[in-house]
């Protein structure tokens, strides 16, 4: 039996997975750049913030490990995407990035040590391996982050936000930049940047798992818990959004200088609480990366276990965390530099990897169809992270820029659509074949 409060502290626990390093960082500064057009960034920001991660948690759940969603791609393509998918929501990019989010917004502000290598390292080593203790037991890291993290996590978040609806700081600007024509969609590019559809990829799997481990495994059964799981997380994350974008349409007085929108939100929160700011800043922070790092590297290393059973998922954990830590000390405007252009090549594909589920039945040669439709995205993903590096031709430039939405950065979306559409129907008129079980 899964009890009412079996459901909150599993809805508490997706959200506190979900609640890390890109989901503080980046809206304040999407909030500044937006100005009076905030409001409408941050729908934007939720359609692939929140909407679409949750769409993704209930689909990986339902197959019990997000690899079951590439089934019909070929063997090497799908292994290819997920190592990729593993290496950049883990150990490469998205952990290492928590981390230094922790140091430099967490830590750093308490005055304790200066910025330097040694002092960074020494922290990232310490928080990194006291967050490894808390994955070596699956059971108790679910406890732990739904019952005791997360709570106290809420109660500082609704802390701030209370003190930013009641004194905002400053009056709204007019939006800059992108936002200026295109807040909506800007938004949306923003909320490619918390990873979240990623993620879900792999915290679908912690909730099979941990509905698994309760007895619950009937797919009707799953989709109701996580469903209803997911809409506390779905809405604790959107009201988070929206109070951070307001947070940073207000900011103008502390803003001036920000080089990332973690600045701002620790700024805001000095502004509003004196030195009590500063430790309230440290325990959201600390908290919120600690619960996100906790989350990615059980997955990622329950992913790696699958490859060689010598090589099982406490060890994988303790590789991780070490990586994590060594990548960590590359700095946390460095990363937010590199995270953006790894995104745009592979999010599009685990976009569509989650929408052609919804149409597998339908499909008499999911294969082709798969195929098809994945490889044109490739395509159009390679081409929008060359624009977004400076990397592409002039020419050729010129000719994507006549496409719907490239400029907004989701140029993709439409010729995504179209070889969905032409592989779907042209398959449908070949004959049919075999299929594996999407279910396997």
């Amino acid at each position: 039996m899964f009890s009412t409060k079996d459901m909150l502290v599993l809805g508490m626990m997706v959200f506190a997975l979900f609640l890390g390093a890109g989901n503080i960082i980046f809206p304040p500064m999407a909030g500044y750049h937006s100005g009076t057009d905030w409001f409408s960034a941050s729908l934007g920001f939720i359609v692939t913030g929140v909407v679409l991660p949750f769409l993704t948690l209930i689909t990986v759940a339902v197959k019990g490990r997000g690899e079951r969603l590439s089934v019909d791609l070929p063997r090497w393509v799908s292994v290819t995407f997920w190592v990729a998918l593993y290496l950049i929501l883990g150990s490469t990019f998205a952990m290492p990035r928590v981390t230094n989010t922790a140091y430099e917004l967490g830590f750093l502000p308490l005055g304790f040590v200066e910025k330097n290598t040694a002092s960074h390292l020494i922290f990232a080593f310490v928080f990194n391996f006291v967050s490894m203790f808390f994955m070596l037991k699956q059971g108790t890291m679910i406890s732990a982050i739904g019952k005791f993290m997360t709570p106290a996590l809420l109660f500082l978040l609704v802390a701030v936000g209370i003190a930013v609806v009641r004194t905002p700081l400053s009056p709204i600007n007019e939006p800059i930049n992108q936002y200026v024509d295109f807040a909506f969609f800007s938004g949306i590019v923003d909320g490619y940047q918390t990873m979240d559809v990623l993620s879900a990829m792999a915290f679908g799997g912690i909730v099979a798992r941990a509905l698994a481990s309760r007895g619950i495994t009937s797919p009707q059964d799953v989709v109701v818990i996580t469903i209803k799981a997911g809409l506390i997380a779905v809405g604790l994350l959107a009201a988070l959004y929206i109070c951070l974008f307001y947070l940073g349409a207000t900011s103008d007085a502390v803003s001036q200088t920000a080089t990332n929108g973690g600045q701002i939100f620790s700024r805001y929160v000095d502004a509003l609480y004196g030195a009590l700011g500063t430790w309230l800043m440290c325990g959201i922070v600390l908290l919120a990366s600690m619960t996100t790092f906790v989350g990615v590297t059980s997955a990622c290393a329950d992913f790696f276990a699958t490859f060689n059973p010598r090589l099982d998922y406490r060890f994988w954990v303790v590789v991780s965390t070490l990586l994590t830590t060594i990548v960590s000390t590359f700095g946390l405007d460095t990363l937010l530099r590199v995270t953006i252009p790894v995104l745009l090549l592979i999010y599009p594909t685990t976009v569509a990897l989650v929408f052609l589920q919804f149409a597998r039945r339908k499909m008499r040669n999911p294969r082709f169809t798969y195929g098809f439709t994945v490889a044109v995205l490739v395509v159009m993903s390679a081409f929008d992270t060359l624009n977004n590096i400076g990397l592409l031709n002039e020419n050729v430039l010129a000719v994507l820029h006549r496409m719907p939405l490239f400029k907004e950065g989701i140029g993709w979306l439409l010729p995504g659509v179209i070889a969905f559409i032409i592989s779907f129907v042209a398959g449908n008129m070949r004959p049919a074949k075999p299929q594996p079980d999407a279910a396997a």
